[in-house]
Formats: structure tokens, sequence, C-alpha cells
């Protein structure tokens, strides 16, 4: 059906109105003459139920794993119970413009001596990898600032290194990794501060700091990470960022991947990104003219320096494993943007609210998202969910038979025995 001129109006001025950084931050991204694909959509956690109102959160995926943060609401749809449900365009929101669920992130920076080493951009690799998380603070504190202080996004930051000759090292114990703190809290700028300061001097362990942030996260006792559903706190988020620039360095290197990649199965709720810092193998293989990219055996031989060889592999299988991106760059700035990108993958949901038809007390109800982009239709998985006793009034003959009941009960049980009590005493008083 053809739009009028004014219907046509107010679409583009409120399509404007939802434009966003996010929007910017894909068109960075992707290449100007690819069109954007929606590969999977999917609802995230359990709908939200409040008397008849539901309130449902989606991701959307490209199909190399990333979100899409800047689709507008025409590409969203509905299916409750089987029927397409339309919803009003202002119960619909964008990622940045929904308050972000609670989430608890680890940060580990890598602290080995090649970190002390220029990156593209001529400064030091450390200072552009705290330079960059302070960026990401900053983003997530914005994004947050309207969340409850006890459901505000938790960040730790782990500097993580084996000691070497003269160098302390930085290993990696509970105590550092359990020091979170809300995004934007000051401790958490003084914390980067400090580290600032400090030069790089450790060897690389990544597998280690790794999977002890993995049992920290899956420790279903803490009820921090695992509120119990009677507290009506949503389940949080749960995600690592791994920034290394080398590679696994120990005589197992093996039968640690093996240890790690089978932790990472059993607790698919974390999610791992990677970002490796440096040059990645192609680019490693032309600076030292191998006609092909490194491997760790052009290390070993000593083909290619030691601190210039940055596991792309192993990142981007570790990313994998675990439900996330893996990322590689030399350049201070792209990494910066590939942290925010990150973000969005965690927090980047869609939010959409509706009025459920037959909100009945108790009633069940399933609910598909569909999105349409390039005229390619995807459904997301359908996720059911109860109207609570507390929802909805019943329907009028069943409060009819309800109030009806309570009146006979009331009259048999009360006002009946009431009179033959009455009679009783009156003829017993003569």
């Amino acid at each position: 059906m053809e739009r009028n001129s004014l219907g046509l109006f107010t679409t583009i001025a409120f399509s404007i109105r939802k434009l966003s950084l996010s929007t910017i931050f894909i068109a960075c991204f992707a290449s100007p003459s690819m069109a954007i694909e929606v590969s999977k959509a999917e609802i995230s956690g359990a709908p939200v139920v409040q008397e008849d109102k539901v309130t449902v959160r989606v991701k959307v995926f490209d199909p190399t794993g990333r979100p899409l943060v800047g689709l507008e609401e025409s590409n969203f749809g509905l299916i409750v119970d089987g029927k397409p449900l339309v919803f009003n365009p202002k119960d619909w929101k964008n990622p940045e413009e929904v308050i972000p669920p609670p989430a608890w992130i680890i940060i580990l920076i890598d602290f080995s001596g090649s970190m002390n080493e220029l990156d593209a951009r001529g400064t030091t690799k450390i200072a552009g990898a705290i330079k960059a998380v302070r960026k990401f603070n900053e983003i997530l504190a914005e994004r947050s600032k309207d969340s409850p202080d006890d459901l505000k996004p938790k960040i730790a930051i782990v500097p993580f290194g084996d000691p070497g000759k003269d160098c302390t090292g930085d290993l990696v114990d509970k105590d550092i990794l359990d020091n979170f703190f809300s995004a934007g809290d000051y401790k958490l700028t003084n914390y980067l501060d400090s580290l600032d300061k400090r030069k790089p001097c450790a060897s690389t362990n990544l597998y280690e700091p790794l999977s002890k942030s993995v049992r920290l996260l899956s420790n279903t006792k803490d009820i921090r990470f695992y509120p119990p559903e009677s507290s009506g706190i949503p389940q949080p988020r749960f995600s690592i960022i791994l920034l290394s620039d080398g590679y696994h360095n120990k005589p197992k290197e093996a039968e640690d991947f093996k240890a790690l990649t089978s932790l990472l199965s059993r607790n698919s709720q974390i999610i791992v990104h990677t970002l490796g810092y440096g040059l990645n193998l192609e680019e490693l293989g032309k600076k030292y003219k191998l006609q092909r990219p490194a491997t760790r055996l052009d290390v070993v031989i000593g083909k290619v320096k030691e601190s210039e060889f940055v596991d792309q592999e192993r990142l981007a299988e570790i990313a994998r494993q675990a439900g996330g991106i893996s990322e590689f760059s030399a350049d201070a700035e792209v990494v910066a943007d590939k942290l925010q990108l990150f973000l969005n993958t965690l927090l980047g949901e869609y939010e959409i609210s509706y009025e459920q038809p037959d909100a009945d007390r108790g009633s069940k109800h399933e609910v598909k998202v569909v999105t349409t982009v390039s005229d390619k239709t995807t459904e997301s998985p359908p996720v059911r969910y109860t109207v609570s006793v507390f929802g909805r009034s019943l329907p009028l003959e069943i409060r009819l038979i309800i109030l009806g009941g309570a009146f006979l009960i009331l009259i048999i049980g009360g006002i009946v025995p009431f009179y033959f009590w009455a009679k009783y005493i009156e003829e017993e008083s003569k």
C-alpha cells in the first residue's frame, strides 16, 4: 500500500531521529558496496512481563558474527502465539537507547616486554592499549548512566604476564581478578593511571589468566554473578576481552590449549573476545620476505623476531570456541574501535514492548522476532513466557462465578448459622 506524502515525511523524520553513532560505526567496518545482511537473530534472556505489557530484547548478527546495531524499527516484526502482532514504533529502542543489562567484564591486558615496542602509529603498544581501554570505559559509562547503581556494568582490568629476570610480572590470582568497579568509577580511572606509569617486562602466558577468569565468572554460588530468581535481578551478561601482542610460549602449549577449550565449552554463558595487537601473520610474512604467512616455527628457527609474533590462529580459535569475535590490528586507534565492537556485541540489544493479547493470569505464550533487511527475513528461535498471576483481570464470566461463589459461601458459612443461633437464643429465653 502506497504511503501519502505526510506519512512518508513522518517516517523519514522518525528514522533520522533514530540515527546514532552505531550506524556510523557499522559504516566504518563495512565495505561501501556491501549490503547489510542478517544471518541470525535471537531473543536475549527471558521476556519481561508486567501485567499485560511484554518487553523483549533481541540481538541481530551479520554473517561474520558481528552485531548489527544500526537497524530501524521498520526492520522488525513480532509473531506472538503464531500470529503477527503490530507494535507501536514508540515502544521500540535501538541499542544506544536501551538501558544496558547487568554485565561483568574482565579485560586481560598483556604486560609482556614486547608491549613496550611501537605500533603502527608510533606509540608504545601498552600506551595504545590503555588509551583504548579508557575509551571503552567512558563509552560504557555513558551508555549505562541511567542504570541503577547496583545494576551498572562492572569492569575488572587485569594485567598479566609471567615473571622473568629483573621482572616481577603479573601473576593472576583471585584477588587481582575479582577487582571490579562500575563503569566510569574514578577508582577504575585511577587504576588505569597507575598502569600507564608501569613498564611491561614479563613473558606471555595466555591460557592461565584466561582459564582463571572463566572459573571466576562460572562460580554459580556467587550471587553477584548468578542472582536467585526471587531477587528480580536479570541474569547478567559475562564477557572476557583478551588483548595480547604475543603467544603462549610455554612448553606444553598444545595440552594447555586443549584444557582451555574444554573449560570454555563447559561455560558457554561466558563470551570471550580476542584482540591481537600487532602485525598479522600475512604482514609478518611480507616484512620478513617469507613469501607466505608467518608461523610459530619461524620464531623457533629465528626467521621472525619473537617479540613481533602474535598467535593469530590461536586467538581466533579461542574466540570461536567461546562465541566471541577475534580482531587484529597494529594501530592503537583501530584497537579502540575494536573494543567498541566487542561492547556492542555484549550490549547491542534492541528492545520491543507490546501489549499481550488475551493476557489472562497464568496464561502461557510464545514470541518470535522477525528481522527483515534487504528483502531477506530472519526469524529468531521462539521464546516462551507466562503472564503472572497479577496480570490482567480474569474474564468477566469467571469473575462473576467467583463472586457468586464467595456470596454463597458467606451466606452458608455466616448468615445461615447466625440465623439458627439467634433462633436458638430466642427459644431459650422464653
